[in-house]
């Protein structure tokens, strides 16, 4: 369990069970987003940044186009869905842990899927007393 803290939240000092941090990357050339192993990687090193361990693995290519994939991890689980027909990918991790900076999975997920823009929405979940 941990405590919310951020000072414009109503929560605060509220402990909770899950944090949901929702990444929108857009300006996704087609390919990138479309490239099956490399959404995969991706995963993979967010896990790493998070310092998670990946349990399980699944992927689907759509077709003509797009990919669902997700990690089960020992924080709970990550995703990443592609709209390569719009530039569009969202990113999700929905873990127990605290002890790493959504600035640098924004960096990675900007990085690796070459997106113009990455925006985060995060939020805390299982919120106890």
């Amino acid at each position: 369990m941990k405590t919310q803290s951020s000072p414009n939240d109503p929560t605060i000092g509220q402990e909770y069970l899950i944090r949901h941090v929702i990444l929108e990357a857009a300006g996704c050339p087609f390919d990138i987003i479309n490239d099956l192993e490399l959404i995969e990687t991706l995963l993979s090193e967010i896990a790493d940044i998070i310092r998670t361990e990946i349990f399980k693995q699944i992927s689907h290519q759509f077709h003509p186009q797009g990919i669902t994939a997700m990690v089960i991890v020992g924080a709970s689980h990550l995703s990443v869905h592609t709209w390569p027909e719009y530039g569009f990918a969202t990113v999700d991790l929905v873990v127990c842990t605290d002890d790493f900076e959504t600035t640098d999975v924004m960096a990675l997920v900007k990085n690796r899927l070459n997106a113009a823009t990455v925006s985060q929405i995060e939020f805390r979940r299982g919120l106890i007393k």
